[in-house]
């Protein structure tokens, strides 16, 4: 792995929210998804975009994390719960390791992402990717849009 991950990470993010880069050329955020050290990359790019989402959403949390258990309430696009043991294992683990992050349990946000990006082939591991993008950039447009602080790192 030649690029630290918070870069790689910060490509993907910039080219999720329009940026101007190109995703599929040599400098191209998806360069992520190839060669031969690839899930290596995947994993370490979906654990710094899992904490930094994790550290966005704890902006909200109005007492020490300490204090708090914290859930998701997760819908669908009719607004419905979703039932996390219902899901795909990759976007139910992902979910999962999301959970493990906000609740202080690092080892198992790697066990959980493991577990996301396990080798089958009825799972496309882009998918768990673009989910991962799509809360991280959620996150940071809330935190734009109430003054908060994002990671440094990340914009």
């Amino acid at each position: 792995m030649t690029e630290h991950p918070r870069g790689m990470a910060r490509r993907l993010v910039a080219v999720t929210r329009g940026g101007g880069a190109d995703p599929r050329g040599t400098d191209g955020a998806l360069d992520v998804l190839t060669g031969p050290d690839r899930h290596e990359r995947l994993t370490a790019v979906l654990h710094e975009l899992v904490v930094a989402t994790a550290d966005m959403m704890l902006l909200r949390a109005d007492t020490p994390v300490a204090e708090k258990a914290f859930v998701l309430d997760l819908r669908d696009e009719d607004g419905q719960p979703v039932v996390v043991d219902q899901l795909d294992p990759p976007v139910r683990a992902l979910v999962r390791a999301l959970l493990a992050e906000l609740n202080g349990r690092p080892e198992d946000t790697d066990f959980q992402l493991s577990l996301a990006l396990r080798e089958d082939e009825r799972y496309d591991p882009v998918d768990v990717l673009v989910l991962a993008l799509l809360w991280t950039v959620g996150s940071i447009e809330w935190c734009e849009e109430n003054d908060a602080p994002t990671p440094g790192w990340l914009v």
